[in-house]
């Protein structure tokens, strides 16, 4: 991650000197900065805050709570990596396009959890039909236990 974010700071350095005539910053300017604010506040609340076993409600999460901390770990990450992302925005581009940031943190935030889905969507699948084979097999165990 260090290294990105060194690449990421020299790219940013460079397109700024490269293109100082292209400078534009607005009073929209502050959407990617306030952007950037929330991107770290969220990233350092997911790294830090963690999920614990206990009372989950039917509607809840099908994921176990380590594989919630797994999948919030991923989402701090991947907010971080989006942060170098932003900074165009705040230096370049007209008031209109600097909206979009909106959609970079949108991306940011949706995709470490859909990075750790796809990525672990196997041991999850297995997980759950293991799960629902149990409490089949349970429920099997219950109705002849009524009938004796």
């Amino acid at each position: 991650m260090l290294i990105y974010y060194c690449i990421a700071i020299i790219a940013n350095v460079v397109a700024i000197i490269a293109f100082y005539k292209n400078i534009n910053i607005t009073g929209l300017s502050i959407v990617p900065i306030f952007l950037i604010a929330l991107m770290i506040f969220q990233a350092l609340m997911f790294k830090h805050e963690k999920v614990e076993n206990g009372f989950r409600t039917k509607y809840g999460s099908n994921l176990t709570a380590d594989e919630e901390n797994a999948m919030q770990s991923v989402g701090s990450k991947f907010l971080y990596a989006t942060i170098p992302w932003m900074i165009p925005f705040i230096v370049f581009f007209s008031s209109p396009i600097k909206l979009i940031s909106v959609l970079v943190y949108i991306i940011g935030f949706i995709g470490g959890s859909v990075l750790y889905v796809l990525k672990n969507k196997n041991k999850i699948t297995d997980r759950m039909s293991a799960e629902e084979k149990e409490r089949q097999e349970q429920e099997k165990k219950e109705q002849l236990g009524k009938w004796k």
